[in-house]
């Protein structure tokens, strides 16, 4: 579902799952953004599949380096996806961000022990700012392929990982003796 901000503009997340060869199962981009016209959805916005292209390339680009162990890579790769968006925020009707309570782009590897890395606008200039925040041990999720993407209507609890079904042991049944 779509979520209305305090500001009464519906928000949209759109999702890009990105494959990798360091993290198994890979990981997820989640865009927050908003449309110039309330009353449309991003199906039925003019040059709306165009802008989702140019936001996945700009995330295949940063691709799995933002988990990169080495500082500096990292910090680039973050660098340069919040200046591509803020690029795109230059140029388009639909916008990265600007939604109270909601990161302009959040980053969940599909390993439980990495971070979740929340980037957000803090300035109409693209300054940015960046948190990491600690997973809990969750189930291990998977993205469904490298390069796809969705919409997501919503925030946080609408990620871009395939929830595993949850493998039921079965219970063996009881020897109730022999049969009449």
């Amino acid at each position: 579902m779509a979520t209305k901000g305090l500001d009464m503009t519906k928000s949209y997340c759109l999702t890009v799952e990105v494959g990798s060869e360091t993290i198994e199962n890979g990981l997820g981009y989640l865009v927050a953004f908003t449309l110039a016209d309330d009353s449309k959805t991003p199906d039925q916005t003019p040059g709306f599949a165009r802008w989702a292209d140019q936001v996945r390339d700009a995330v295949l680009r940063a691709g799995d380096q933002v988990f990169d162990p080495d500082p500096y890579t990292k910090k680039l790769a973050i660098a340069e996806l919040m200046n591509d968006l803020a690029a795109l925020n230059g140029k388009s009707a639909v916008k990265v961000g600007g939604i109270k309570g909601v990161p302009a782009v959040q980053i969940q590897s599909t390993n439980p022990y990495d971070p979740r890395i929340e980037a957000d606008f803090t300035s109409a200039d693209g300054q940015f700012n960046v948190v990491e925040k600690t997973l809990s041990d969750l189930a291990r999720r998977k993205i469904s392929g490298h390069g796809q993407t969705g919409i997501a209507e919503g925030a946080r609890a609408h990620f871009p990982f395939v929830q595993q079904p949850a493998i039921v042991p079965r219970k063996p049944q009881a020897n109730r003796g022999p049969r009449p």
